[in-house]
């Protein structure tokens, strides 16, 4: 399958183009169809958690140590798999980047 360049921001976006002057560094995949889907249904899996922490200030669910935990874990996962599988599909200099930054290493620990 050919594969596309696409662009992933911290922010969990992904575009087919640089964003320019853009504050937040992006890293640069390369991905075929099936590879584009998987990365977004992670990012969009990162995201659904992101909405429940939003809008569920009321929730005694916050006191509850064990569900705090637990969310942390989840959400924990969720950004090993985005960073996972940004650096299976980073060009070198991404590989490079992450694997600097040590964070699947950090993450990797807490599965």
């Amino acid at each position: 399958m050919i594969k596309k360049t696409y662009y992933v921001t911290p922010k969990g976006e992904l575009h087919e183009t640089e964003i320019e002057g853009h504050q937040l560094n992006s890293f640069k995949i390369k991905a075929d169809g099936e590879e584009y889907m998987q990365i977004q249904r992670v990012i969009e899996k990162l995201r659904s958690q992101k909405y429940v922490q939003q809008h569920d200030f009321f929730s005694t669910n916050h006191f509850d140590e064990n569900k705090v935990d637990g969310h942390r874990d989840w959400t924990d996962n969720a950004i090993y798999d985005l960073y996972y599988w940004v650096h299976k599909l980073g060009t070198p200099e991404t590989k490079a980047q992450i694997e600097q930054m040590g964070v699947l290493d950090a993450l990797n620990t807490k599965k």
